[in-house]
C-alpha cells in the first residue's frame, strides 16, 4: 500500500530549502571543526603573526575608544538625572507644603 505524496514526511532537502540558515550554520561549524583539526605549518604562523598582532591592537584600541565614549555619554546623562531628581524633589516638597497649608486652612475655618 502506498501513501499519497502530500502526506509523506518532508525530505531533508525540502527542510534545508525552507531553512537555508541552518545549512550555512552547519557548514560554518563543519569548517571550524576541520580547521581546528588541521595542524598549522610554521610558515603560516610566521606569515600571519604580524596580521594577528595588528588586528588585536586595533580591536584593543577600538574597545578602549568605545569604553571612553560610553563613559563620556554616561557622565553627560548623570548631571541631567541629578537635576531631574532635584526638580522632582522640589515639586513634591511644594505639593506637600500646599497640601499642608490647605489642610491647616480648612481646620482654621
Amino acid at each position: 500500500m502506498t501513501t499519497p505524496r502530500n502526506t509523506q514526511k518532508p525530505s531533508t532537502v525540502e527542510g534545508l530549502a525552507k531553512n537555508p540558515i541552518a545549512l550555512v550554520a552547519g557548514g560554518v561549524a563543519l569548517g571550524a571543526v576541520i580547521g581546528a583539526l588541521i595542524p598549522r605549518p610554521q610558515q603560516e604562523k610566521d606569515l600571519l603573526a604580524p596580521v594577528g598582532k595588528r588586528l588585536a591592537e586595533g580591536a584593543t584600541a577600538a574597545a578602549a575608544a568605545a569604553r571612553e565614549a560610553g563613559k563620556a555619554e554616561i557622565d553627560a546623562i548623570l548631571p541631567q538625572r541629578d537635576a531631574a531628581k532635584e526638580q522632582i524633589g522640589k515639586i513634591i516638597g511644594s505639593a506637600y507644603t500646599a497640601a499642608k497649608e490647605a489642610a491647616s486652612t480648612k481646620t482654621d475655618a
